[in-house]
């Protein structure tokens, strides 16, 4: 069989029989049957690829628009009846692409997504930056040599965390900033983020645009002699640490003398975090500090479960505090002197507490997924908070649309407006560790004053493919299996309880659905999370 470069579309429509199921893009077969109405083109097209029980039709000849499949928007039409056959598979997640390389993503499209974003922008200079992941170059170079052929400039920052790529972005006034990262994601991943210049993540709208131009093909070209340039930027990490030394109060924290465990998980933050605390004048010991995208020393996202050589290390050490990160350091973690890890969400409430106590009053911005400790405790202090659906882009929207004071999600982002609206977690070490040397507290002692519910998350395997009618069959049925008193939709199912509430959504990151339930009691939360495990279970497997 020949071997060409396909366009890939998912079949929503089709008579064509599910042969195999197979994960993956290869093609299987060529096939003459009914579904050759979606492509004149014989006899090798179309080829039918079978993903999990979904059919992906892929045509290979992509320059026949007269006997091909063509693209309008982000929906395939056959361009014998005009019917709409076929839709685009969704390159978009929750924040940015994140896919499975090899499998999902590859070379060829992050060259074309180069060239989608070269032709999208038309001119100016993109600020490029990866993490530690073992692709990031191969993605990375890339991404750059799409963009450069569409005649925009690239400046590469080289390996930094995504915070640091954001700022950089808005400091220097770029067009835009790029990072190629699949955040918290397991190793296999990669990615890709995007950052306008004013250091806040592209936003859903910006996102499909860009994808449509993706899909369409339809590139700019620059001629020999007008392609963009290429330079570098080495000191894109001292540039941020320096900024965010000039908005804490350093010499308080030098005095204090604390001793801070950092714990990088082998991600982009070893090239910032260990480098500020020194600078604050604590003293510093690091783990899982070397850069290397295999994550060898714990699971790049940073919870309870992934950070017991940490705690290990802040008790045995008698240190003053934790600090983990996940692999391109757009979120933090902390763990106190006895070894607590800290839920995100707590520390969110301990730190907007403090702003509400020197501004009186102002908005806090959070997502669906937050305990209500976070309501309780801004309430308390004079505050409002206002929920939105998970995404850090989408709390640093609501946030730039409110004048909040500040945003954040329960995992361990931190927006802090004052700086910029991408996620600051080195900015929010700072404010942790000058709250200890202020009040001359420890961080357990600070964070006792805020209260904790029993909370739990766990997360049901489900291919991507059928999440859409697994939320829609769960829509009907859950509120009834577990009593809902009310229901919201923000994202995913929000269903409020008799002592607590629960929030099933699907995944934009991964092959999953998500489950969070807060309860009063631990036997309520495990109750909770167990009928609902086992209801989207058996849905997922019916589907």
């Amino acid at each position: 069989m020949r071997v060409f470069s396909p366009v890939y579309v998912e079949v929503v429509q089709t008579d064509a029989p599910i042969l195999k199921e197979r994960q993956g893009y290869r093609p299987l077969q060529c096939f003459s049957g009914p579904a050759t109405r979606h492509c004149g083109a014989q006899p090798a097209c179309p080829q039918l690829v079978f993903i999990s029980t979904r059919v992906v039709l892929v045509c290979p000849f992509p320059s026949r628009p007269t006997s091909c499949v063509v693209l309008s928007g982000s929906t395939f039409f056959s361009h014998s009846t005009g019917d709409p056959h076929v839709t685009a598979m969704r390159l978009f997640g929750t924040t940015g692409v994140r896919k499975v390389y090899g499998k999902e993503f590859d070379v060829e499209m992050a060259l074309s997504l180069g060239k989608a974003l070269g032709t999208y922008l038309g001119e100016g200079t993109v600020v490029i930056a990866r993490d530690t992941r073992t692709t990031g170059v191969t993605v990375e170079s890339a991404l750059v040599a799409g963009i450069m052929s569409t005649g925009v400039s690239v400046v590469r920052a080289g390996m930094v965390p995504t915070p640091t790529l954001a700022f950089t972005a808005m400091n220097h006034g770029y067009a835009t900033g790029v990072m190629v990262t699949a955040s918290h994601n397991p190793p296999e991943y990669t990615g890709v983020k995007f950052w306008g210049g004013d250091s806040m993540g592209y936003t859903p709208d910006m996102e499909r645009e860009l994808e449509a131009v993706y899909h369409s093909r339809e590139f700019k070209l620059a001629d020999w002699d007008s392609l963009g340039r290429e330079y570098s930027l080495s000191t894109a990490a001292e540039e941020h640490v320096d900024a965010i030394l000039e908005r804490c109060s350093v010499d308080a924290i030098r005095r204090a003398g604390f001793k801070v465990v950092v714990d990088p998980g082998n991600g982009a933050g070893s090239v910032v975090t260990p480098y500020l605390v020194r600078r604050l004048g604590c003293k510093v010991i690091t783990v899982n500090g070397q850069p290397d995208g295999h994550f060898p020393g714990r699971r790049s996202e940073p919870d309870a479960e992934s950070l017991t050589d940490l705690v290990q290390i802040v008790r045995t050490t008698g240190a003053s505090l934790g600090v983990a990160h996940d692999g391109d350091a757009d979120r933090v973690v902390f763990v106190t002197e006895t070894g607590e890890v800290v839920r995100g969400d707590r520390t969110i409430a301990l730190l907007a507490r403090e702003a509400l106590r020197e501004s009186g009053s102002g908005t806090i911005v959070t997502t669906v997924d937050s305990s209500l400790v976070l309501d309780e405790t801004v309430e308390a202090a004079g505050g409002t908070v206002i929920r939105t659906p998970v995404g850090d882009i989408q709390v640093a929207v609501k946030v730039r649309e409110t004048g909040a004071l500040m945003g954040g999600e329960a995992c361990g982002v931190f927006i802090l407006p004052e700086f910029h609206l991408a996620p600051e977690p080195f900015l929010a070490v700072c404010r942790v560790v000058e709250l200890m040397a202020r009040t001359g507290k420890t961080f357990g002692e600070l964070i006792a004053g805020i209260p904790q519910y029993p909370l739990r998350k766990m997360k049901v395997s489900c291919p991507n493919e059928k999440k859409e009618a697994v939320m829609e069959r769960l829509v009907d049925i859950l509120p009834g299996q577990l009593s809902a008193r009310d229901v919201i939709t923000v994202d995913g199912i929000g269903l409020t309880l008799e002592n607590g509430w629960v929030l099933v959504r699907p995944s934009g990151t991964e092959p999953v659905i998500r489950i969070t339930c807060e309860a009063s009691v631990r036997e309520a939360v495990d109750n909770v999370v167990e009928r609902t495990r086992s209801v989207v279970q058996s849905v997922v497997d019916g589907v």
